[in-house]
């Protein structure tokens, strides 16, 4: 594909282009620019997709605008310009220009390309969506992409595959800590920390650290090569993050309100999505999307719209004590029915596109979902305390030990997932059963870990089947659990009859392909983030069916 290699995705000549000074009437200022963060799609419909970059002023104080002009085409020397227009930006909106072109035709691959002055950027495909009868997709499924943990060797994989419609993000995109926390010390062996040092938590801390990310070859190369769709998690705001706080918003980093809309107002100036429609709140980023007759893809946000906050065990150890203790502490705390995950506004929204999706037959209804849905209780780790991973692991979750006291009690392994919101999980299980449906496909990030889990209520009913991949660098479990990583991951799935596949060791995605007879799962693996030389392996591939109106794994 032309321009879109790992390399080849940079792209960063400087252009002399005449544009109004602020305060200087119709006076013009020469301005000169670059293309230093690639360009990217996404968000796509089926006439539309959102093209994005972003222009750096060489004169780093220069506040005024800048125009240029999108192009599109069908073929990638642009011999021929099917769609072309101008465009403006400032430093209101970080010099990011956003476009959303209408009229472009169903299921068809484009190339665009940004120019300002005799400079083009970079040049990108995207694909819009289908409609009417479709046969196959093949969809990318990637989550937390962290900066210092190493290089971004599973974008790199991804953009150097040419049969992908679509890659999913399901959050961690990026990472909000400082030099100083998690990642720090590997990013200072790799040279790869973060930017700025500090904690993120201005707007421009979070256009500065954006800009990072995008500065990353492998990231712009996957960007160029396919269109995103693209939900956060919580590191894009502050880590553990419900409405109204976060585990890791402290004293002294101000209001929480202002640091979360600093961190949304960069998110949707520097990511390919649309914004908000005017009166919709910017939390809202719960949307659908239609693959044809092939598939619907439900993307649903559980962090900042409605989540109450998340248990945090440390708070009642006392409870655990006595046996009363822990009957209360299930009954009023863990089942608390006030607890909530999505709000009545997005459960409504999920329920509608649900419905058309079962109303217009369509084979597949896949849910894009952050946190693990599935139930996953921690097995008996009590023989772990003495071993000395253990005490490597403190320093980074100073309560493990009395995690590991009470471990005997198979509470939910991790109540900042659904485990944590178990009635939420019911309202949710309640609402999808209303409309018939018992198919779901939940593709899941955030754990760092790879999963095929089955999905019931809890009276047993089956809801579908659920897919989590590894983190793009974010260590998983493995690495925490060390020598005893594979243990580890069988305890899990001796306590988990509905693990029906964990594994905790590798980095990389799904590569997902449906068709209305199948589901093709393979777990792509490469084997080190450490440096920029990687080889790829599958780790697991798994086969999915229908039958009775009910999803099944065929081969695990």
């Amino acid at each position: 594909m032309t321009n879109i290699t790992r390399r080849g995705a940079l792209f960063t000549g400087a252009a002399l282009i005449g544009v109004s000074s602020a305060g200087c009437g119709n006076s013009a200022k020469t301005v000169a620019v670059e293309f230093l963060h690639g360009v990217a799609s996404g968000d796509p419909t089926a006439s539309s997709v959102i093209l994005w970059t972003r222009l750096t002023p060489i004169d780093k104080t220069y506040q005024g605008s800048v125009s240029g002009e999108w192009q599109i085409s069908n073929t990638a020397n642009f011999d021929k310009i099917a769609k072309r227009a101008s465009f403006t930006t400032d430093a209101n909106r970080d010099f990011t220009v956003k476009i959303d072109p209408d009229s472009l035709g169903s299921g068809r691959a484009y190339f665009y390309r940004f120019q300002v002055g005799d400079i083009s950027s970079p040049i990108g495909k995207t694909k819009i969506l289908p409609t009417g009868k479709v046969n196959a997709a093949r969809l990318a499924i990637v989550s937390c992409s962290n900066y210092p943990f190493g290089f971004f060797n599973v974008y790199d994989h991804i953009a150097k595959q040419d049969h992908f419609d679509v890659v999913i993000h399901l959050g961690d995109y990026f990472y909000e800590y400082g030099r100083d926390g998690y990642g720090g010390k590997v990013g200072a062996k790799l040279g790869r920390e973060h930017i700025p040092a500090h904690e993120v938590i201005s707007l421009d801390d979070y256009r500065k650290r954006l800009a990072q990310y995008k500065s990353d070859l492998s990231a712009q190369a996957m960007h160029a090569a396919h269109p995103l769709i693209a939900i956060w998690d919580d590191h894009e705001t502050a880590n553990g993050s419900w409405k109204t706080g976060a585990e890791n918003h402290n004293k002294g980093e101000g209001d929480w309100d202002t640091r979360r809309a600093n961190a949304m107002q960069a998110y949707y100036e520097w990511m390919p999505i649309r914004d908000p429609k005017p009166g919709q709140a910017r939390e809202a980023l719960f949307r659908n999307y239609e693959f044809g007759d092939l598939f619907s893809l439900t993307s649903i946000e559980t962090r900042l719209t409605a989540r109450t906050r998340a248990i945090d065990y440390a708070r009642h150890m006392e409870s655990f004590k006595t046996r009363k203790g822990i009957e209360n502490f299930y009954k009023t705390v863990l089942h608390d029915p006030t607890n909530e995950m999505m709000g009545q506004t997005q459960q409504a929204f999920v329920e509608n596109a649900l419905k058309t999706s079962k109303n217009k037959g369509l084979t597949w209804r896949l849910i894009a979902n952050q946190i693990l849905m599935g139930r996953i209780n921690t097995p008996d780790l009590t023989s772990y305390e003495d071993e000395d991973f253990i005490t490597e692991l403190e320093k980074l979750a100073p309560q493990i030990r009395d995690f590991i006291k009470i471990s005997p009690l198979g509470l939910p392994l991790n109540p900042d997932a659904w485990d944590g919101y178990p009635q939420a999980r019911e309202r949710f299980y309640q609402m999808v059963q209303n409309q018939n449906v018992r198919d779901l496909l939940v593709l899941t990030g955030d754990t760092h870990d790879c999963w095929v889990n089955t999905l019931e209520t809890a009276s047993g009913t089956s809801m579908g089947i659920e897919l989590g991949t590894s983190g793009v660098t974010s260590p998983g479990t493995g690495t925490y659990f060390a020598s005893a990583a594979q243990d580890f991951s069988k305890r899990l799935s001796a306590k988990n009859p509905g693990i029906l596949y964990h594994e905790n060791q590798y980095h990389g995605y799904i590569d997902l392909s449906l068709t209305h007879e199948q589901g093709q799962v393979d777990f792509v693996n490469v084997d080190t983030v450490y440096t920029p030389k990687y080889k790829t392996f599958i780790s697991k591939s798994i086969k999915l069916s229908k039958h009775d109106e009910t999803l099944k794994v065929d081969e695990v």
